[in-house]
């Protein structure tokens, strides 16, 4: 039994079930007590001769060997908990009722333990890259587990992983939403595993240079970490040459001139595309905002993109196809996980305005309307929902009618409501819920 990797099964075990708060060494202990009680129960009022026997039934033998179970399930736990090594305290433990109760004939000595191998993890930022279990095991040769580290909509297929390490796998969804918001959970549980495991190997896996920073710090207190990026691999010539060759033409049909054959494109469901009225109005939303409101990094830009389009998720094919619109035509360009908009540093003058500019002025022009940034809306939305202990709008549907209320004046304002919603978000104010209908107000009292 490998009582170390028991022990991590366990703590996995108990985080996926949110029972952390209640394992302190004191309830442990107590329900260690319990359980240990519960193994009496079975042996009550037996003699000894029906102690020895009571296991021959296979009924009675299962029930006492759950209760065998859990008594060290709860310990391992405990020990886990007060930082006890159990396999050391057994060696010291043994040793000194060695000394204390000497041996009235020679015993063997014990065989020497062999050294365990230090674990080599690997955090994988499953928002930046996607690598199967082959991928990572061909990467890190060494890795011995594997914490896949997901959007709590992205779909996750383990299948590969679970392969390649065992169960040495574990899906961690983010919590929460925001800028960097899976960036600084997967940097804590660096910290989490390192406490526990300081001996350990740990690797992320992104091409996110922002974890470069913590990695050297974490180096300098000596611990070994690293970052290392995954690239999908290219495709190979001969497969783009055979992907390129023209299907036979039919034995009866005539040869006809035509221009060199174009690979069959595999077309997309019309309910996955953004419709062209959606990328103008998009482009237009972008256009529209304030050089410091518009998002510099590509999941923020999603996120806008999904409240714009009303999407359940931001990794849906309608806002990656709306996306590579925004591409072609121009008014974004991606960088890694950053996001320029190129449109925006270089927009023509309006036909009206050059053509009111080489006629002569007959009237002074009308004083255009102030135009409203979607940073004060925001402002003006974060002071009214501070004022509404009780009843704010606890459905997406119902926060946007209310932001709506307050951009009354902007010249769209839906769109406007839409920026402001996303605004917020990434600044963490407000977090959709896991059914993509419900809100909350995390920093809002």
């Amino acid at each position: 039994m490998d009582v170390k990797a028991l022990q991590t099964r366990l703590r996995d075990f108990a985080a996926a079930r949110d029972w952390q708060p209640y394992h302190s060494p004191k309830n442990l202990a107590m329900a260690l007590m319990v359980e240990a009680a519960e193994l009496l129960e079975l042996f009550q009022w037996k003699t000894i001769t029906e102690s020895r026997g009571l296991t021959r039934n296979p009924a009675d033998k299962e029930r006492v060997a759950d209760e065998i179970a859990d008594v060290l399930l709860y310990l391992l736990q405990l020990a886990d908990h007060t930082g006890v090594d159990v396999e050391q305290a057994v060696e010291d433990k043994l040793r000194k009722n060695a000394d204390k109760h000497p041996a009235k004939r020679p015993t063997p000595p014990p065989a020497a333990p062999e050294p365990a191998t230090p674990k080599v993890h690997l955090l994988v930022d499953w928002e930046n890259v996607q690598p199967t279990g082959d991928a990572l095991q061909a990467l890190v040769p060494e890795a011995t587990d594997a914490w896949l580290f997901h959007g709590p909509r992205q779909k996750v297929d383990d299948a590969s992983h679970r392969s390649a390490f065992g169960e040495g796998v574990a899906l961690v969804p983010r919590s929460g939403a925001g800028k960097n918001a899976l960036d600084f959970q997967l940097t804590y549980y660096v910290g989490y595993i390192s406490a526990r495991r300081p001996d350990a190997t740990f690797v992320i896996v992104s091409n996110d240079q922002g974890y470069d920073p913590m990695l050297e710090h974490a180096r300098e207190l000596g611990f070994k970490a690293r970052r290392c990026e995954f690239r999908k691999p290219a495709q190979k010539p001969e497969d783009k040459q055979e992907s390129a060759l023209p299907p036979l033409p039919p034995a009866a049909a005539p040869a006809k001139k035509t221009g060199p054959a174009k690979a069959p494109v595999k077309a997309t469901p019309a309910h996955a595309k953004a419709t062209r009225q959606d990328v103008k109005q998009l482009a237009q939303m972008l256009q529209d905002m304030d050089p410091w409101e518009r998002p510099g990094r590509s999941d923020v830009l999603l996120v806008l993109l999904q409240t714009h389009l009303s999407e359940p998720s931001a990794q849906s094919p309608r806002v990656a196809h709306a996306l590579a619109q925004l591409q072609a035509q121009k008014h974004v360009a991606l960088k890694g996980g950053h996001v320029s908009y190129p449109a925006a540093s270089a927009v023509p003058a309006p036909a009206a305005a050059k053509k009111k500019a080489a006629a002569p002025a007959k009237k002074a022009p009308a004083k255009a309307p102030r135009k409203i940034a979607a940073s004060e809306v925001a402002q003006a939305v974060l002071a009214s929902l501070k004022k509404m202990p009780k009843n704010k709008p606890m459905r997406l549907a119902g926060l946007l009618r209310h932001i709506e209320s307050h951009a009354a004046k902007a010249a769209d304002p839906k769109a406007m409501a839409q920026r402001v919603y996303a605004l917020l978000e990434a600044r963490k104010e407000v977090a959709v819920a896991a059914d993509g209908k419900g809100v909350t107000y995390p920093r809002i009292q």
